[in-house]
């Protein structure tokens, strides 16, 4: 006869957790589709990359190069609206910060779960377009975030046939660790 000690539940309850994490990670609870923050200054994308040509590395200068995009010092801003539109409400905003030496608290946007690494630079530099994950941001008057950004949206990609050439390893490890 074989009987069960008080340990014989512990694997049953530990597949149970381990398919609640992974419900809920794929679920996207956590990644609110949609959002659209008022920030501190209202920076209007459509006139700075459509009407003026900018480029989105030049504001997020490290997207191609680090896990994080990065955001302009206020310097950069300053270097052309010291003279531009300088009376203007909002630069005005922006020039405060300037001369109190201190960063414009902009309100992040798209951010992933605290459990998830998403490295930009890899994205950037196999080809993927800004607008690929964060929408038309270039015609957005105030920037929302366009997509879940949940488990499942990123395997669209890594294994879906959205862009076959971005096949990406898709194992656990690859964006949690």
């Amino acid at each position: 006869m074989i009987t069960k000690g008080k340990w014989a539940a512990i694997p049953g309850l530990v597949a149970l957790a381990a398919c609640a994490i992974f419900l809920s990670a794929y679920s996207g609870a956590s990644s609110p589709q949609g959002a659209a923050p008022v920030q501190p200054i209202n920076f209007p994308h459509p006139r700075h990359v459509q009407t003026l040509g900018m480029n989105c590395l030049y504001c997020h200068f490290a997207a191609n190069k680090s896990p994080d995009p990065g955001l302009p010092a206020v310097g950069t801003c300053m270097g052309c609206h010291q003279v531009v539109h300088a009376d203007s409400a909002e630069i005005k905003k922006l020039a405060s910060y300037y001369y109190k030496n201190q960063p414009v608290p902009w309100v992040r946007i798209h951010k992933v779960p605290e459990y998830v690494h998403f490295p930009h630079m890899r994205h950037v530099n196999a080809g993927v377009t800004c607008q690929d994950c964060h929408g038309q941001v270039q015609e957005m008057g105030r920037v929302y975030q366009a997509s879940s950004l949940n488990m499942g949206w990123c395997l669209n990609c890594h294994i879906g046939n959205y862009k076959p050439q971005f096949k990406a390893r898709y194992d656990c490890s690859t964006c949690h660790y």
